[in-house]
């Protein structure tokens, strides 16, 4: 198969793909076409590994790949048997024949090159309303997410069954007895709440979940000052401004307007290198970070695994919020997943922000506070109290 045949075939595929639902963007649609310029092709079962990997995120939209993929090659199949009985064994006739199945494809790919490129596509999108079902349900899961990832203790105390002895409210109790203790009080630190900061993609690949997206951005934004929101494609923009201080439907209005990265392609290390090198000073070992995304990047797997092992030391905690965790069997076997799994504290799906129940799923009572890090021993050889 000539070069113009695969990219033709490919495209052919992806918008039969589309027509049956299956999300098969510009993204997919590239990175399946490179790859099978990387890939030797022996045998055409090879063909459909290669594509059926770059081109299908999801299980269940497997078997919808194998029925396009086996009605296409059997329509040119029966195509190319076709035209080789009309041509017969005339050389001439072949040979014109050729001449017209190259210059038709040589117009398909100026077409298809104009269409499927690896630019960056800026547009906008009519964004859903959060409802107030789902904003009172995720305040009450943002408000125990905070308490439940309080990363470090504060310098205030608390009455506690366990924990250090609180010997001044220990005396001062044993006063009522005339001076003798009856009771041990004790005290705890305090623990504070943590800093979030949540990073979303709105790449292509995560069309299915916008309504998601934008009312958790929304609901995440209104919980208190100590929250960042941003968006991701192909770039970074901070958002947190454009939820903070309106309405739900005002904020819509205002994220369809002045985002224009919607359903582009995706560059998650490019991005979160972005964030660093811009808004470093945002977080600290007080903060914790989430990222919400399907892990599809069409960026270098090194950017992502040095971003990553950047953020890991910066934050306090790391969290990937992927919206396919949620489903049964499913395993990180995207690119992006398995660079930034060794650096992800929890792997958590949609459902931990949505609801209680999904929320104490991936958060349980199991799951600690973080410690405060040993302060660096004094001159007089004492460790500092935390």
């Amino acid at each position: 198969m000539l070069e113009e045949d695969f990219l033709f075939f490919v495209a052919e595929v992806a918008d039969r793909l589309r027509e049956y639902g299956v999300k098969c963007g510009t993204s997919e649609t590239i990175d399946a076409y490179r790859a099978l310029s990387l890939v030797r092709m022996e045998r055409v079962e090879d063909l459909k590994n290669v594509m059926k990997l770059c081109m299908i995120k999801r299980l269940e939209d497997y078997e919808i790949f194998d029925r396009v993929f086996e009605d296409l090659t059997t329509t040119r199949r029966q195509k190319t048997e076709r035209r080789q009985g009309e041509t017969g064994g005339d050389g001439d006739g072949g040979q014109r024949t050729l001449q017209r199945s190259r210059e038709s494809g040589k117009d398909s790919r100026q077409a298809m090159m104009a269409y499927y490129s690896p630019v960056e596509i800026l547009s906008k999108k009519d964004l859903p309303v959060p409802s107030l079902e789902f904003i009172r349900e995720s305040r009450r899961v943002m408000k125990r997410l905070r308490r439940r990832l309080a990363l470090l203790p504060g310098r205030r105390y608390e009455k506690s069954l366990k924990g250090v002895v609180d010997f001044g409210e220990t005396i001062r109790q044993s006063l009522r007895n005339y001076g003798e203790v009856m009771r041990v009080l004790r005290m705890r630190r305090k623990l504070t709440r943590c800093k979030l900061v949540a990073i979303f993609d709105v790449s292509g690949s995560m069309d299915t979940y916008t309504e998601f997206l934008m009312q958790s951005m929304y609901s995440l934004a209104r919980q208190s000052v100590a929250v960042e929101v941003f968006v991701f494609s192909t770039k970074l923009l901070r958002v947190s401004s454009l939820l903070k201080y309106f309405g739900p439907k005002k904020a819509a209005d205002l994220i369809s307007r002045d985002v224009n990265i919607w359903g582009s392609g995706t560059r998650i290390g490019s991005c979160l290198l972005n964030f660093i090198d811009k808004y470093r000073g945002m977080v600290g070992r007080g903060t914790v970070l989430i990222i919400v995304s399907d892990g599809w990047d069409t960026g270098e797997p090194e950017l992502l695994d040095r971003a990553m092992r950047s953020l890991k030391g910066m934050v306090g905690r790391l969290i990937w919020v992927n919206p396919h965790a949620d489903k049964p069997g499913f395993k990180p076997r995207t690119i992006g997943m398995e660079t930034a799994l060794p650096y992800v504290d929890i792997l958590a799906g949609i459902n931990a922000l949505k609801s209680i129940k999904g929320f104490t799923s991936y958060f349980g009572m199991s799951f600690q506070p973080m410690t405060r890090r040993m302060q660096p021993v004094s001159r007089r050889g004492l460790r500092a109290h935390p």
